[in-house]
């Protein structure tokens, strides 16, 4: 199979599978948080946020390693044992501080969480590299598959505590055997079992190779999902679980509009490292792709907020609706800002992938820690704004990685931002002139006239842009194998 047709078939089977497992991920949600306050969302979310903060720390890179060494036997050996010794490290350490979370959040209840999300640690170890030998392969029809076996899995063990009135088990449990389903699964398909320990010279080196991506991983994880600790810090735990919930709906929409094409972005990258026009020219079409994608899923969800929201979770999660619509607009820069790491690690960049990372966070938890203090509202809006300024780190990072300017890449984000805001403000107009319409109805004009809008003035400006687009992508899928 063809770099291209390996490419295209596992960004749409991808989409495909990220989008259905996503969709009954969200339906499983929505009953549960009918049930489950939202403080108990908040103490799961500060202890998850603790707890895959720790997890990434310890896994952080293997993954990267084994798609860098196709077939190596002996690199896939260190990256698990490096990853599954700083596993055990970490998770000792999470068992014994957990009290002092729960002491610095007031939250006793805190550490047994902790405690039980300390076991999600040391399963990841056994994921990692079988899930990277499938995704070195296109095998992301496999990974869906499985991923949606989790979430079925995992939320059909959480809808029986939460109807019980258990609401912190229910999202502990869930999260337990999803990952637990997850981890049997990809080692089962694969045949993978873990290697014998190898020499320490071989441990050394994945340690050397994993030590900047691991720091990488652990910031973008901050910056992207726990900050939510920093703003546990300054609000109740109930806000903290309206946040999250804003917060999970737009990392979903990052889910579905971008992470199906971040799978296959190192695989390409490492591919085409040698040949430098190859390697501009792949980048330029998917980010022409992304963009277009990833700028009307947010212009669309954008305006569709305030009915989604309460349709999918009820009323009483109302206070969680301008927040989400807000973080939207975050959706279009988090998303190209994940390219960077792709980029640098297939150029063997790996140490600079840790310096735009640490400048990144640094900047989201300078604004969550102050914002916070005016309420959520103010906060998200404070984090939208600091995305747009982080154009100042993909600039030069893309142009690091891609060894040329890069600025033909940002003019191709020109038109679809100019698409985003005219859709966003058109179906805030018609829906303001159209008043008493009950929340199906809302749905439907939102999503109606933003995505009509944004599509016409793409196809009004772009057309031949469109068009060619279209072109390539069909000629990846239905290009012959071995072409």
């Amino acid at each position: 199979m063809s770099l291209a047709r390996g490419a295209a078939r596992g960004t749409v089977w991808n989409f495909a599978t990220v989008l259905f497992e996503r969709g009954f991920g969200f339906l499983i949600l929505g009953v549960l948080l009918r049930y489950i306050p939202a403080s108990a969302v908040g103490v799961v979310a500060i202890g998850s946020a603790i707890s895959d903060l720790v997890r990434m720390l310890s896994v952080g890179g293997a993954g990267e390693q084994v798609q860098a060494a196709p077939g190596d036997k002996e690199v896939e050996a260190g990256a698990f044992w490096s990853q599954f010794l700083a596993s055990v490290v970490f998770v000792a350490f999470l068992i014994v501080s957990a009290p002092a979370f729960g002491r610095l959040y007031t939250q006793p209840v805190l550490a047994l969480v902790l405690r039980m999300l300390a076991l999600n640690i040391l399963l990841t170890s056994f994921l990692v590299v079988p899930g990277a030998i499938l995704s070195t392969n296109f095998k992301f029809r496999t990974l869906g598959l499985i991923a949606f076996g989790s979430t079925v899995t995992g939320g059909l063990v959480a809808l029986p505590f939460a109807f019980s009135g258990h609401g912190v088990e229910a999202l502990i449990y869930q999260r337990l055997v999803s990952v637990m389903f997850y981890a049997i699964c990809v080692c089962s398909v694969t045949r993978w079992l873990p290697p014998r320990p190898p020499r320490w010279a071989v441990l050394r080196r994945s340690f050397q190779f994993s030590l900047p991506l691991m720091q990488a991983s652990l910031v973008d994880f901050v910056s992207y999902t726990a900050y939510v600790m920093v703003v546990g810090l300054r609000v109740s735990v109930a806000d903290v679980g309206r946040f999250r919930i804003a917060q999970r709906l737009v990392e979903v929409l990052q889910e579905i509009a971008f992470a199906p094409a971040r799978n296959v972005f190192l695989p390409v990258f490492v591919a085409v490292r040698d040949d430098a026009e190859r390697r501009f020219d792949a980048a330029m079409l998917m980010l022409d792709v992304l963009a277009m994608v990833i700028f009307f899923v947010s212009a669309v969800a954008g305006a569709a907020a305030h009915p989604v929201v309460l349709l999918m979770f009820g009323q009483r999660w109302a206070s969680a609706v301008p927040v989400f619509a807000i973080m939207t607009l975050m959706v279009p820069v988090s998303s190209l800002y994940s390219i960077i790491n792709p980029v640098l690690t297939a150029a063997g960049r790996v140490h600079m992938v840790s310096l735009f990372s640490l400048a990144n966070v640094t900047t989201v938890l300078l604004v969550a820690w102050f914002a916070s203090a005016y309420g959520l509202v103010a906060l998200a809006w404070a984090l939208a704004a600091r995305g747009l300024l982080s154009i100042v780190f993909f600039i030069p990072a893309m142009k690091i990685g891609l060894g040329r300017p890069v600025m033909p890449l940002i003019r191709l984000l020109i038109l679809p931002a100019c698409a985003l805001a005219a859709a966003r403000a058109v179906a805030w107009l018609v829906l303001a002139h159209v008043p008493g319409i009950n929340l199906f109805g809302q749905l439907v004009i939102s999503v109606g006239v933003s995505g009509l809008t944004f599509g016409s003035i793409v196809l009004v400006f772009a057309r031949h842009r469109v068009h060619r687009l279209l072109v390539r992508v069909r000629e990846a899928l239905r290009r012959a194998p071995g072409s």
